[in-house]
């Protein structure tokens, strides 16, 4: 319990300390390229969600597929994603929490998981702090809406969905509270 009265009293010195800034700079220094070891998991989980895709639509064809011929196509990049652009890119996210180790037995995330993955190689403070209480206050809105609709959990591409929720909202959070882009 002292660890996590430690991380509130953290938190409440950040609010306090950026509550009477008259400043424009940002207030946290994002870093500039993501741990090398984010980008391996990251770029496995890519081949794999697309193998996966790959053989499922196929396998609707009833052919099978040469895996490297198939991962060697690529699709650009798009301003806005589809809802199917979003789930994949949720399982994309659920795989990288998995293989981090930042989900609970039910594929839940977990604060201190997501805040070891998106603060790693981190040197500021204050992004630090901008991390943990963003990571707090989005898995609380997750737990909140799992709460309010337990449904929810059994619905297909649910862990998706609330993986690629999760980062959105982290993300959004530390803008907010940093006044730059993660």
């Amino acid at each position: 319990m002292e660890g996590a009265a430690r991380l509130v009293l953290l938190i409440a010195l950040a609010a306090l300390g950026s509550a009477g800034g008259e400043k424009k700079t940002p207030l946290c220094k994002a870093p500039t390229t993501a741990p090398r070891k984010l980008e391996k998991v990251i770029n496995q989980c890519q081949e794999e969600i697309k193998y996966a895709l790959l053989q499922e639509a196929l396998s609707v064809l009833g052919q099978s597929v040469n895996p490297k011929a198939a991962l060697s196509r690529s699709r650009s990049k798009r301003e806005t994603f589809t809802g199917e652009e979003r789930r994949i890119a949720g399982c994309l996210l659920q795989c990288v929490y998995r293989k981090m180790k930042a989900l609970d037995e039910t594929g839940f995330p977990m604060a201190t998981g997501l805040v070891k993955i998106y603060s790693e190689g981190v040197d500021d403070r204050n992004y630090y702090l901008a991390t943990i209480q963003g990571v707090q206050q989005c898995l609380a809105r997750e737990l909140q809406n799992r709460t309010n609709n337990p449904s929810l959990v059994k619905e297909e591409g649910y862990s998706c969905d609330v993986a690629y929720d999760v980062f959105n909202c982290v993300s959004e959070q530390i803008e907010q509270l940093c006044g730059s882009s993660p």
